[in-house]
């Protein structure tokens, strides 16, 4: 790959003129007209390109944003970051995913690499586990980064200070058990969630309220996981007590999609038997038709991208949200 003193010595000009032509800082030593138009052929003719390294370097940042989800796998997560990266394409950034597992650990080393790489702004998908090992580091070093004036923006309830964009999870929760509480339904079970995740909880709480709002007594189950697998194993418990719900509202999609198959093999019919919702409006969870809770995430991963290209124009403020409809209710 062709260097700027390639460029230089094809030009005939010195390393320093090369440099100032190509990164258009000549003002306080101007350039000739003959010496440009040497340096920009003899840059076209070597196919020379200016090092991204090298300009973060200088400038203090790069045309890169991190994005640290809690999974990867999760269509919610990656509903998000496809949203990141189509606006941080458009604006002429880059996205670098990292994966971190819900890991304190792991988020505050994957933050570390991006901002050693100079992001330009980092963007957490996903919540935090209240007390979990490792919080207290990550906040201190997302606190330093934000003095240092790096961006830090959060789509989800987090502990440490920054940047949130985030839907009202306890609302979403609370609208679709009124919503199944308004068809008719009264024994509706909420499914899925990890103790201490912030989102969860708010959802969990959410659906609590509308229960007892309507004078119906809330069952809470399989609060230990928020995938297919879990999902599917929690229902399974259910279905096998005494007493089966009418109705499950699930933490998420994922969870939902597992819930589903649990229900198919148990031979019942849905929503005849039991109906089913779930929170997120992911593509996945469209494919099932499954009656969900309609998140902007496309639209939650373009606000973070605003924010850090175009800071001056503020915090926005989170879009709304709406019921899905599907064949499962």
């Amino acid at each position: 790959m062709a260097t700027l003193r390639d460029v230089a010595r094809l030009a005939g000009v010195s390393v320093t003129t090369a440099s100032r032509v190509l990164n258009g800082t000549d003002r306080d030593h101007p350039v000739s007209d003959v010496a440009r138009a040497a340096v920009s052929e003899a840059a076209a003719t070597l196919g020379y390109r200016r090092s991204a390294a090298a300009r973060a370097l200088k400038n203090g940042h790069s045309h890169l944003i991190g994005v640290i989800s809690a999974d990867i796998l999760d269509p919610y997560f990656a509903e998000m970051t496809r949203g990141i990266e189509i606006a941080a394409a458009q604006a002429g950034y880059v996205t670098v995913v990292a994966n971190a597992n819900r890991d304190p650990f792991q988020e505050r080393s994957r933050f570390q690499a991006l901002r050693e790489h100079g992001a330009a702004g980092i963007i957490f998908c996903g919540s935090d586990i209240e007390g979990a090992p490792g919080t207290a580091e990550l906040a201190r070093e997302v606190n330093r980064a934000l003095k240092e004036g790096t961006p830090v923006i959060s789509l989800a309830p987090r502990s440490f200070a920054s940047t949130t964009i985030v839907v009202d999870n306890e609302a979403t929760a609370y609208d679709i058990t009124v919503h199944l509480l308004t068809q008719g339904h009264e024994d509706i079970a909420f499914v899925g969630g990890l103790p201490g995740l912030a989102a969860a909880e708010m959802r969990i709480a959410g659906y609590r309220r509308a229960m007892y709002e309507h004078g119906k007594l809330p069952r809470v189950t399989g609060h230990h996981g928020m995938n297919q697998v879990t999902g599917h194993a929690a229902t399974e418990a259910l279905l096998a007590e005494p007493s089966i719900p009418d109705a499950l509202i699930c933490t998420n999609d994922e969870s939902a999609i597992g819930a589903l198959a649990a229900i198919w093999h148990a031979g019942l019919r849905i929503p005849d038997d039991i109906a089913i919702a779930g929170i997120g409006g992911t593509d996945t969870g469209r494919v099932f038709d499954l009656t969900s809770i309609e998140l902007p995430l496309g639209e939650l991963g373009r606000l973070a991208v605003e924010c850090i290209v175009n800071p001056a124009a503020g915090v926005p403020s989170p879009p709304g949200y709406s019921i899905r409809e599907g064949r499962t209710t």
